[in-house]
């Protein structure tokens, strides 16, 4: 098989569900690249898609596309395209335990998905096997193969996809609509793979069944009680009833960051700082004004007030969490002082 002067094809890799892959080599950039194409027969929309899906999304946890370009297989000419080679690993089912391991990676996996859906690109084929792991530890998303764009073009007249991750509404008859939540639906269920977990036989039915939310549950114990939460509302039956990936993922990213932040009090009578070693501080103003400001883990809240507190010129009350950058204001009698309060922002690190 031939490509333009720019690219060499060295040899085949592992066939997609719908095309053909090889390995070759972009010789102007130094780099190994991957080919795609349709098989014989195959109808070329579907290259046409993952091109198109591809082109718009820009992430760290979604293959990359570099190039579209016409190859020649014997004397038969076909369209490919040229995207990023993910030196690692294709995630299996099994191979993770309930620990942060599994919740970084996971996280990583709701970071690409929440990528592509707000390019309005719904997946359609969130599995273990469409999931790589590079040698740095970053997760990626690949093959597009079933992608569609989200809205009027997000329908099928066939059932596709692979059976267990298929949420239960493509299971209908005729022209069947569909929409993001499909994409929620299999990474809950992708989600029970990697870990090793059955699925419930209501799961395995075609089409699927409304799933026992208390065997679910008993089997991601083990896992924060909010993470398996959002794990098993990811599965509802109703497509309606699923939670956004945005909101998964900010779940994920909360206890991977948890109690690794850390805010600064600052005013004229010194400094205080607030972490988890140090987790509460109270700032006093005269005889008769005083806060308390606590961290759990997650937020900073509002522990204790003494006379009259403002935050960003907002009367303060017991419970308030303090956003990221504010500032304080402690009124005594007539004087006021001011206290600035500034959060630091931890990153999640593959």
């Amino acid at each position: 098989m031939t490509a333009k002067v720019r690219y060499h094809i060295h040899r085949p890799m592992d066939g997609g569900g719908m095309g053909d892959i090889f390995i070759g080599s972009d010789i102007h950039l130094n780099r190994e690249v991957v080919f795609k194409l349709l098989k014989d027969g195959e109808d070329q929309r579907r290259l046409i898609d993952e091109q198109k899906a591809l082109m718009r999304l820009r992430s760290k946890h979604v293959v990359q596309i570099f190039d579209v370009i016409s190859v020649t297989q014997g004397s038969v000419a076909k369209k490919a395209i040229v995207l990023e080679y993910i030196k690692g690993t294709t995630l299996k089912n099994g191979s993770y335990h309930k620990d942060t391991v599994f919740i970084k990676d996971i996280w990583q996996i709701a970071c690409g998905l929440k990528d592509i859906h707000n390019s309005n690109i719904i997946h359609r084929d969130i599995k273990p096997n469409n999931i790589r792991i590079d040698r740095n530890g970053v997760v990626k998303i690949i093959d597009f193969g079933l992608a569609r764009p989200n809205g009027d073009e997000a329908k099928t007249a066939s059932i596709i996809g692979t059976i267990g991750y298929m949420a239960p509404e493509l299971w209908g008859d005729g022209m069947i609509g569909f929409d993001k939540s499909i994409d929620v639906y299999a990474f809950g269920v992708m989600a029970l793979r990697l870990l090793g977990i059955p699925l419930p036989l209501e799961l395995t039915q075609q089409p699927p069944r409304p799933k026992n939310d208390l065997a679910i549950k008993n089997a991601l114990h083990g896992l924060p009680s909010k993470i398996i939460s959002i794990i098993n509302q990811c599965m509802e039956y109703n497509p309606a009833d699923r939670p956004d990936i945005s909101s998964v993922e900010e779940i994920l990213r909360k206890h991977l960051l948890a109690g690794k932040h850390r805010a600064l009090l600052v005013s004229k009578n010194g400094t205080n700082e607030l972490n988890a070693m140090h987790r509460i501080a109270t700032v006093k103003y005269g005889s008769g004004c005083s806060i308390s400001i606590e961290y759990n883990d997650f937020i900073f809240v509002v522990k204790h007030i003494l006379g009259v507190v403002s935050i960003n010129n907002i009367y303060a009350k017991v419970g308030d969490a303090l956003p990221g950058c504010c500032v304080l204001t402690l009124h005594d009698s007539k004087k006021r002082m001011f206290v600035t309060f500034d959060i630091s922002n931890p990153e999640v690190m593959p």
